[in-house]
């Protein structure tokens, strides 16, 4: 059987389930194997990513400018002649 990073369904009412990936596991359903993953309703697991949450995240160049792609075309405009010029300073 092949492994794959998605969550399986038990997955769905964990805390550290991310969507497609788990926060801790890589492979969510090899921890489901045994009936039991080790992180689910695990308390301390559950503080490390509340606090991994609420830690300051940089974006990268790629984030930055698909969320400028997002926006409006004027405000898109705005914001990378703000970076221009502060990189040129």
């Amino acid at each position: 059987m092949k492994y794959g990073t998605k969550p399986v369904h038990p997955c769905y009412t964990c805390r550290l389930n991310l969507g497609n990936h788990c926060w801790k596991y890589v492979c969510p359903r090899r921890q489901w194997h045994r009936k039991k993953c080790p992180g689910f309703n695990n308390e301390a697991l559950y503080l490390q990513f509340r606090e991994w949450q609420e830690a300051p995240h940089v974006k990268s160049r790629k984030q930055l400018r698909q969320e400028a792609f997002r926006t409006s075309r004027a405000e898109a405009y705005i914001h990378f002649r703000k970076v221009k010029a502060k990189r040129f300073r």
